[in-house]
């Protein structure tokens, strides 16, 4: 069918926006908590954590962006 490569391209897309917002969320979520808390606090460093996974998640869904276009 022609419609099943304009659905993946979708479908993609939609993956890639996804992870770029729910890891900017991440992101500013642990960076706001790791500025109010105490340094090694138990929020602290659930909010380090924030911070990696949300870094992880923009350099994931820009780097399948990225490939996509070679």
């Amino acid at each position: 069918m022609a419609t099943e490569p304009a659905l993946e391209a979708v479908w993609r897309m939609e993956r890639f926006v996804i992870a770029i917002v729910a890891g900017g969320i991440a992101l500013v979520a642990g960076l706001w908590l790791v500025t109010l808390f105490e340094p090694f606090s138990a929020v602290w460093t659930v909010g380090a954590f924030l911070v990696v996974l949300g870094a992880s998640a923009l350099g994931a869904g820009i780097r399948s962006e990225v490939e996509r276009e070679r």
